[in-house]
């Protein structure tokens, strides 16, 4: 659940690294604040997702309030404390991050400016476990609506099946090299 241009800098992210992103629909949210929450649950489930992210908030919706009903230990961890994050629902969950800029009423979400770090040493991290990130990587993971209109783990796309499909055509259109606006908001100066 994140706003456009957000989304566009996490499928870079997560090509150049090497991870999987799974997409929500964040307008759920706002016409089934219910079903959104079970949705998530779900996702989390069958994914069995490492990083959650989430826009803060949008269209009158509270996105880390959601994000708190259903993964409760948000509310009463502390990333301040230096201990590593666990929900026993979602085991696998250990950065729950927010896109706001502060922490006040969040300390067991990071925000993700705090996750950002220019140091230019990802190649060398990948390297020295060994992960060759390339074409064939795993990349885009679908989420298809089950019968009990929940969503269950689909199929998972390369970083070449992306490319070629064009599934992200922002993602597509800008390693073309062809000129794309992106909309979203932001300070003009």
């Amino acid at each position: 659940m994140f706003g456009s241009l957000l989304q566009h800098i996490l499928q870079f992210a997560c090509s150049d690294a090497g991870l999987v992103l799974y997409n929500l629909d964040p307008a759920q949210a706002i016409t089934d604040p219910e079903g959104a929450k079970k949705s998530l649950a779900r996702a989390l489930e069958v994914t069995e997702a490492n990083v959650l992210v989430t826009q803060e908030a949008g269209s009158d919706t509270n996105y880390v309030k959601l994000v708190e009903s259903v993964v409760p230990e948000t509310r009463m961890f502390n990333f301040g404390d230096g201990m590593p994050f666990f929900s026993p629902r979602f085991p696998h969950l250990r950065f729950p991050i927010h896109t706001g800029f502060d922490i006040q009423g969040k300390a067991g979400m990071e925000p993700l400016k705090h996750m950002l770090c220019p140091a230019d040493t990802l190649q060398d991290q990948l390297a020295a476990i060994g992960a060759k990130i390339d074409g064939k990587s795993p990349l885009m993971g679908q989420l298809t609506m089950g019968k009990d209109s929940l969503p269950q783990k689909g199929k998972v796309l390369s970083n070449e099946d992306v490319f070629k499909s064009g599934e992200w055509p922002t993602f597509s259109s800008i390693l073309k090299k062809d000129y794309v606006e992106i909309e979203g908001v932001g300070v003009v100066f």
